[in-house]
C-alpha cells in the first residue's frame, strides 16, 4: 500500500473515530435534552408558562448566536487550527485568552443593555402576536422577569463557546462531545427539583447552573494551556477571526428577524402554538444535532488544514466522507422519525399538564419540520465546507436569501394554517438553503466529493425508504391492536421500541446488501468508542 493510501486511510479512521466519539456525546446530550422538554411539557404543558420561558430562552439565544455562537464553526476553529503545533502553544494560549477578555467586554455589555430594557425586548418579541392581550399581562410580566434571569448565561456560554472551539482546533473532542450533556443534565435535575415550587423559573436556574458547568468542563480539558486573560486585541489571529464573523454577524441580523418575527407569529396563533414547535423543535435537534453536528465538527478541522497546505483532493475526500456519513444516518433518522411521529409523540410527551390537543399540535409540528431536517442535515457539511476555505461571505447571502424564502412562505401560510404554516415556512428555508448554497460549492470545486461519495448517499436513501415502509406497515399493525394515546406507559413503549428494533434490523440489512463501505467503518468505530477501546 503506498503512503498516499496508508495517509488517506488513517485520515478516514481519524475522523470516523472523531464523529463517533461526538455521536456518543451529542447523543448523551440530545438524549437529556429530551428528558428535558419530557419534563417541560409534563410540569407546564403546551401553554402560558412555556411560551413565557420560551421568549425568555429565544432572547437569551439570540443574543448568543448574533455575538459568538456563529464564531464556533466559522473563525474559530478554522482560525485556531493554524497555531496548535507543539511551537505555537505559548501563542495559542495568548490568543484564547484575549478572545475571553474581548468576550467579557463585549458580550458582558450587551447582556447589561438587555437587563435594562427587558420590558422592550419582551413588546418586540410579542407584539405582532398581541402582547398582553394574547395572553394576558401576567405571562408578559413573567416572560419579562425571565429575561433578566436568564441573560447573565450569554456571557458563560459565550466563554464555553470559546474554549470549546480551542478543543476543537486542537482535535480534543472528547470534553465538548460530552459537556453539552452535564448542562441539560442541570436544567432537568432543577426542574425535577424546584419545578413544583418556582414554576418555569425552575428552568432559568438550570440554564444558568447548565451554562457554568459547560464552561468549567471544558477549562478543564486546557489545562496544559490554561489561557490567561490579557488585551491582546490587536493579535492577527483575533483580527482574523473578527473579519470573518463580521460577515456572519451581518447574516444572523436578517436570521434574528426572522426568529422575531416566528416567536410574534406563534406567541398570537394559538394557545398551543410556542410550546409545540418547542418539545417538536427538542425531537428535530436531536436528529439533527447527532448526525450532522457531529460529522460536520470532525470533518472542519480536516477541511481546514487540507485548505490551508493547498491539497484539493485530500480536501473532496474529507468533504465526500461526511457528505456519505450524514447520508447514512440522516435518511433513516427522519424518514423512521415520520414513521413512528404520533407513538413517539404520546410515549415522550403526552403526560402531566400536555393533554391531548396539545400532543396532537406537537405531532403536526414535528411532520412540519422533518423535512427541513432532512435538508439541514447536508446543509450543515457544505456550510462548513465553506468556512474551512475560510469563506464566510457566500452562506451568510445564502443566508439571507433563505431568510427571505422563510418570510415569504410563513407570511402566505400562516393564516390558512396556523402554526404548520410557520413550520413547514422553517421546512421551506432550510430546502431552499440547501439547493442554494449547494449548487453554488458545486459551481467552486467543479464536483462535491469524490466520485463515490453521491452513489453512497443514494445507496442510504434507498435502504432507509424501504426500512420506513416496513416501520410503517409495522405501526399501523400495533395501532390497529390498540392506539398509543389510550394505552399505559408499556404499550406505549412497545409501540415504538418494537418498530425502532425491527426498522434498524432492515436497515442494516439493506446496507450489508448495498455494500455500504461507510456504515461497517461507523459502528467499529462505535462500537470501539463505546467500548473504551
Amino acid at each position: 500500500m503506498s503512503m498516499t493510501a496508508q495517509a488517506t486511510r488513517s485520515e478516514r479512521r481519524q475522523m470516523v473515530r472523531a464523529a463517533a466519539l461526538l455521536m456518543v456525546g451529542t447523543l448523551l446530550s440530545r438524549l437529556l435534552g429530551l428528558a428535558r422538554e419530557q419534563v417541560n411539557a409534563t410540569l407546564f404543558g403546551t401553554g402560558d408558562a412555556i411560551a413565557a420561558f420560551t421568549i425568555a430562552d429565544n432572547v437569551q439565544t439570540l443574543l448568543f448566536d448574533l455575538l459568538i455562537s456563529g464564531m464556533l464553526q466559522a473563525a474559530l476553529v478554522p482560525v485556531l487550527s493554524a497555531y496548535t503545533a507543539p511551537e505555537q502553544r505559548a501563542e495559542l494560549r495568548r490568543i484564547v485568552g484575549a478572545l475571553l477578555t474581548l468576550a467579557f467586554f463585549v458580550v458582558g455589555a450587551a447582556v447589561l443593555v438587555l437587563e435594562a430594557g427587558a420590558p422592550l425586548v419582551v413588546a418586540v418579541m410579542t407584539g405582532l402576536g398581541g402582547g398582553a392581550a394574547a395572553r394576558g399581562v401576567q405571562t408578559v410580566a413573567l416572560t419579562v422577569q425571565l429575561v433578566r434571569w436568564i441573560l447573565p448565561a450569554t456571557l458563560l456560554l459565550a466563554w464555553a463557546t470559546i474554549l470549546m472551539g480551542t478543543l476543537y482546533a486542537l482535535d480534543r473532542f472528547a470534553r465538548p462531545a460530552l459537556a453539552l450533556a452535564t448542562r441539560n443534565a442541570a436544567i432537568v435535575v432543577a426542574a425535577l427539583l424546584l419545578g413544583h415550587t418556582l414554576g418555569v423559573r425552575s428552568l432559568v436556574l438550570g440554564t444558568l447552573a447548565g451554562a457554568l458547568l459547560l464552561t468549567l468542563v471544558q477549562l478543564g480539558g486546557l489545562r496544559d494551556l490554561l489561557p490567561r486573560p490579557n488585551l491582546g486585541f490587536g493579535h492577527p489571529a483575533i483580527r482574523r477571526v473578527l473579519r470573518l464573523y463580521v460577515p456572519i454577524f451581518l447574516g444572523l441580523i436578517a436570521n434574528t428577524a426572522a426568529v422575531i418575527l416566528d416567536r410574534n407569529l406563534a406567541w398570537g396563533v394559538s394557545e398551543d402554538a410556542l410550546g409545540a414547535m418547542r418539545y417538536a423543535t427538542a425531537l428535530n435537534q436531536m436528529v439533527l444535532g447527532l448526525v450532522a453536528a457531529a460529522t460536520s465538527l470532525a470533518a472542519l478541522p480536516q477541511l481546514a488544514r487540507h485548505f490551508t497546505a493547498g491539497d484539493e483532493l485530500a480536501y473532496q475526500r474529507t468533504l465526500g466522507l461526511g457528505l456519505k456519513l450524514v447520508g447514512l444516518l440522516i435518511f433513516p433518522a427522519t424518514l423512521g422519525l415520520a414513521a413512528i411521529g404520533w407513538p413517539a409523540v404520546t410515549l415522550i410527551y403526552f403526560h402531566g399538564a400536555t393533554d391531548l390537543a396539545g400532543a396532537h399540535a406537537i405531532w403536526v409540528a414535528l411532520l412540519g419540520y422533518l423535512p427541513g431536517t432532512l435538508c439541514a442535515a447536508f446543509d450543515q457539511v457544505v456550510i462548513f465546507a465553506f468556512y474551512a476555505r475560510q469563506n464566510t461571505r457566500t452562506p451568510v447571502i445564502v443566508g439571507v436569501l433563505a431568510v427571505g424564502i422563510y418570510l415569504v412562505t410563513a407570511l402566505l401560510l400562516v393564516h390558512p394554517l396556523g402554526m404548520l404554516g410557520l413550520v413547514l415556512a422553517n421546512s421551506a428555508q432550510f430546502i431552499g438553503h440547501l439547493i442554494i448554497i449547494g449548487w453554488l460549492l458545486h459551481r467552486e470545486l467543479g464536483s462535491i466529493g469524490d466520485p463515490t461519495t453521491w452513489p453512497a448517499i443514494g445507496r442510504a436513501a434507498l435502504a432507509a425508504v424501504i426500512m420506513a415502509a416496513v416501520v410503517f406497515v409495522v405501526t399501523i399493525g400495533l395501532r390497529l391492536v390498540r392506539a398509543p394515546e389510550s394505552a399505559g406507559l408499556s404499550w406505549r413503549l412497545l409501540t415504538v421500541g418494537v418498530p425502532v428494533v425491527i426498522g434498524a434490523l432492515v436497515y442494516w440489512i439493506g446496507l450489508r446488501l448495498l455494500q455500504v463501505e461507510e456504515a461497517q467503518l461507523l459502528v467499529a468505530a462505535l462500537r470501539a468508542r463505546l467500548l473504551n477501546r
